[in-house]
């Protein structure tokens, strides 16, 4: 049965195909856990649900490593013989034509280009069935999160947070859905870019590319506008721009100071968001995910943190690596946990204690 599925996976054929009747997001190898149970269970645990889908990913792995290793056996002979033979063809070429403006030489670099393109064809055809098939079923099991792998954060839900960076093209991958504690999750990698123009043609460039995590609570909306920044004392020009009508927050800790730059419109909760479990939280979150820089918001019922990172973090391993190889797996679901941990702070906010604080300060004041 598993090499029936795998080789109907290595066609491309899609799941309610194989599972007449049924959409690719009820098909399920396992039972997956809760979200809830997800942040208590061991590895060795998790590593058991996810065991039928990394097994089945294997098979695949296999076939396709084996069709690579014998591409390139191939491909090294081919390049090393006929690479500088369509170059000293190139070559006369370029002499030949070299008193008009017909271009016909290049015969190597289409050689060369279109050799690799066949050699990497299944490490192409791996990641595609990784992100189209298993990694569907593996965000499945980290609590019933679904998963899509071109989806994205509307940027209207993103937009009021004040810090996301002005942009003219907004590119997304490996978008992630869920709910936790009653607070809705997205997270997904995203690239903004902004439009430039030279003398002969328009081009873009990337103005941030990384993670972007949104959670909303829904049910809890924060009385202010709160902001966060890791990247102290090299504030960007959009964030500067962007933080227009608020102030420096006055945080009482001065360890938060060596760690991030805080700016609101509401002193008193951003100082009962802004404690030092949040601020280990958000730290941890930044680390585990490779941060460069990072900023958050506190906004209206949402909380939006941007980690810029050059890292792809939904990737399969290398295709020479053991698709059972647990590091890949308990790197996602450690990853995964780190943002949970900030939710389960943020379940503590209760408007309440903010304006219990609120009145015992105008209280001291006066």
């Amino acid at each position: 049965m598993l090499q029936r599925f795998v080789g109907l996976l290595s066609q491309n054929t899609p799941l309610n195909a194989i599972f007449p009747g049924r959409s690719p997001s009820d098909v399920s190898f396992s039972e997956a856990p809760d979200i809830e149970d997800l942040r208590g269970m061991s590895d060795s645990e998790f590593l058991r649900h996810s065991k039928e889908q990394l097994e089945a990913l294997e098979v695949l792995r296999q076939e396709k490593y084996a069709v690579y290793k014998w591409r390139r056996m191939v491909a090294w002979p081919a390049a090393a013989t006929l690479g500088p033979l369509l170059g000293y063809v190139d070559y006369w070429l370029l002499w030949l034509q070299s008193s008009n403006d017909d271009g016909a030489a290049g015969l190597s670099v289409a050689f060369l280009g279109g050799l690799y393109a066949w050699v990497t064809h299944p490490k192409r055809q791996y990641a595609t069935a990784y992100k189209n098939e298993i990694l569907p079923k593996l965000a499945n099991l980290f609590g019933r999160f679904t998963y899509t792998p071109n989806g994205q954060i509307p940027v209207a839900l993103m937009q009021p947070s004040k810090i996301l960076p002005a942009h003219d093209k907004y590119d997304s991958e490996d978008h992630f859905v869920g709910k936790y504690k009653e607070v809705g999750i997205q997270f997904c990698e995203i690239n903004l870019q902004e439009r430039r123009r030279s003398k002969n043609r328009t081009y873009y460039v990337s103005i941030f590319k990384g993670l972007a995590i949104l959670l909303d609570m829904s049910k809890k909306r924060f009385y202010g506008h709160t902001i966060l920044d890791k990247d102290r004392g090299k504030i960007s020009e959009w964030f500067a721009s962007r933080s227009h009508g608020l102030k420096k927050a006055n945080m009482v800790d001065p360890e938060f100071e060596k760690l991030f730059d805080a700016y609101t419109n509401d002193q008193v909760e951003a100082r009962y968001l802004i404690d030092p479990l949040m601020i280990e939280k958000l730290k941890a979150l930044y680390e585990e995910y490779n941060g460069e820089k990072m900023v958050a918001a506190f906004y209206e019922s949402k909380m939006l943190i941007l980690i810029s990172s050059k890292h792809n973090h939904f990737e399969p391993a290398d295709i020479s690596i053991p698709a059972t190889d647990p590091e890949s797996v308990l790197t996602m679901k450690k990853e995964i946990g780190e943002v949970l941990s900030i939710i389960d702070q943020l379940d503590l906010y209760d408007p309440r204690k903010v304006e219990e604080a609120r009145t015992r300060e105008n209280v001291s004041i006066n």
